[in-house]
């Protein structure tokens, strides 16, 4: 599920909104594109900063590769959410080499599923 820290990012064409539409229909939430390379995740449907409640960043490295930033200490109080419900998930560990500081790498290509599952855990519990 989560991967290195992608090396570059690539504008997004549209085509590559349905991508970003079917996720974000997966996780329950609303999309805005930021800029030429990044697409937020939100909470509401908000246009004014502040007020989106952006819980994720996708972002393009390849054709076909999309990865998926969030924050690290959003990330853990999903999964101690989770936890603390009795189910036990494989979410719970991650590598040291996946994160940097405050951020984290999400593949939304291989690990499609269970980065779904865990951001639709960051969008309830942030």
């Amino acid at each position: 599920m989560l991967t290195k820290k992608p090396s570059r990012n690539m504008e997004f064409t549209a085509q590559d909104e349905s991508f970003i539409r079917q996720l974000s229909g997966d996780i329950g939430c609303y999309y805005r594109k930021a800029s030429g390379s990044t697409y937020s995740l939100n909470r509401s449907d908000s246009d004014i900063n502040g007020k989106m409640d952006v819980f994720a960043w996708v972002h393009k490295e390849d054709d076909d590769y999309f990865w998926v930033a969030t924050r690290r200490v959003w990330m853990e109080e999903a999964m101690t959410s989770e936890l603390a419900g009795g189910s036990a998930s494989p979410m719970t560990r991650f590598p040291g080499d996946n994160h940097d500081g405050d951020s984290v790498s999400l593949d939304a290509k291989d690990g499609y599923q269970k980065t779904v599952r865990l951001l639709k855990l960051i969008k309830e519990v942030h």
